[in-house]
């Protein structure tokens, strides 16, 4: 700070920040004693701090317009499925985070369409949201398979752990679904969500107990445990209506029950079996034959004592396996002493009596039957509720045996000589030859 001002001498001098930078100006006489100066270090400035160029004239990436379509999208599904606004939040900023990935970049749109569908069910399932894949697959218009794909190539590339959502997690929502509340539909269908949500519960623990829940889908099994118990509680009003008119009375949604009809057709034909296996040890039936049509009459019954009943299905059946096998026992003893004044050659025995092994070779069985169905003797007979997997084997893929050519395979004599020309065929060679020329 200046002690006086030079032109006057006066000592009253002031500091003047009116502009960007300080002046010293003495009051008596104006003028100016000593100017400041802009500077370049933080010691020095003290109205601001050092920025550098780029900094200053920086301009932000501005996202490219699939990411905002994509942005679009996500937020349409998160909508259609209510989603809460932070699990929005979460949707979108995983999706943005999938979208920048490198294992990402360089896909097509539909596969980054499909990206937005696994970021949406990713958040679904680590909220407990019951969503279940097939639901995104519909709104999507894609399979399930290429779906799930795209779906564990997700995961593994952001190394995200989510946990599997339970089929009694999702049945709460689903049963809500359908339209078949006392003011929504007529007298006759209508039925309590509450006591359909109840009924189609034990149902499926039922089906949990005969192994049907096992490595299935959960949509296909809802549905058709939905139909059951909507029959059930009014079987002889309801037995008459189809599983189509069933979804139509319901206004069930197309993505549920459309596409995986097949499916669902499946699950109830399963679910059918094992109830009119219980309902045949109903006691005051005295073992009357239950038909398939007209087992939801007994559903109720079945369901009460579900657990007896499965105890002693399974112990009948091994008790008439026992008996089987000592009836085949007994007979083959019966019979052992006419076989032994018969020949031992292959032609005079019965079929029943020729070994299986050698049977297989004179008679060899069909192929698709084969890969499709059991041996007679494999262990699983011996049980009467299994694992899909076990009762039925996957039709094993054959592959064309391929042809390894090396050019050092040897030639007979025959094929030489299809490949040298005839008499015949050298003298109309030189004809047709003659006549070009001549052309």
């Amino acid at each position: 700070m200046p002690s006086s001002c030079p032109e006057c001498g006066s000592s009253n001098v002031v500091e003047d920040d009116l502009y960007s930078q300080r002046q010293w100006v003495c009051v008596d006489c104006g003028s100016v004693v000593s100017e400041g100066h802009l500077t370049t270090s933080l010691s020095e400035e003290t109205q601001g701090r050092v920025v550098p160029y780029h900094a200053s004239t920086e301009v932000l990436k501005q996202p490219c317009r699939n990411l905002i379509a994509g942005y679009s999208r996500v937020r349409a599904l998160c909508r259609i499925l209510r989603l809460s606004s932070d699990m929005e939040s979460a949707v979108v900023s995983l999706f943005g985070r999938a979208y920048n990935h490198p294992s990402f970049i360089y896909v097509t749109l539909t596969k980054k369409e499909i990206l937005g569908g696994c970021c949406v069910l990713s958040v679904c399932r680590q909220c407990n949201w019951p969503v279940a894949m097939g639901t995104i697959g519909y709104l999507l218009e894609v399979e399930n398979t290429t779906l799930g794909a795209v779906y564990r190539e997700f995961t593994k590339a952001l190394n995200l752990e989510i946990s599997s959502i339970g089929i009694m997690d999702m049945l709460e929502s689903f049963c809500y679904e359908f339209k078949l509340g006392p003011q929504q539909v007529e007298e006759v269908f209508a039925e309590p969500p509450q006591r359909l949500l109840d009924r189609t519960s034990a149902l499926i623990e039922l089906a949990a107990d005969a192994w049907i829940v096992t490595g299935r889908q959960p949509l296909p099994l809802l549905i058709a445990s939905m139909y059951l118990a909507w029959q059930s509680l009014n079987p002889m009003v309801r037995m008459k209506y189809t599983f189509n008119k069933f979804c139509k009375i319901g206004q069930a949604p197309e993505q549920s029950w459309r596409r995986s009809r097949e499916s669902v057709v499946k699950r109830l034909k399963e679910l059918r079996d094992v109830l009119c296996k219980l309902g045949r040890e109903l006691p005051w039936l005295r073992g009357d034959e239950v038909e398939p049509n007209t087992v939801v009459k007994l559903v109720d019954d079945i369901l009460k004592n579900r657990k007896a009943l499965l105890m002693r299905a399974v112990r009948n059946y091994e008790q008439q396996l026992q008996n089987e096998t000592q009836t085949a026992q007994t007979t083959e003893c019966d019979n052992e002493p006419l076989d032994s004044n018969r020949s031992d050659s292959p032609s005079s025995r019965t079929p029943e009596l020729v070994d299986p092994g050698q049977a297989e070779c004179e008679n060899p069985p069909d192929k698709e039957a084969t890969d499709c169905q059991l041996p007679s003797n494999h262990w699983s007979k011996r049980y009467l509720f299994l694992p899909p997997c076990v009762k039925s084997r996957k039709r094993q893929r054959v592959d064309a045996p391929q042809l390894e050519v090396t050019g050092d395979e040897d030639i007979s004599d025959s094929e030489i000589e299809s490949y040298i020309r005839s008499p015949d065929e050298i003298e109309m060679y030189r004809k047709v030859r003659k006549e070009l020329k001549e052309a």
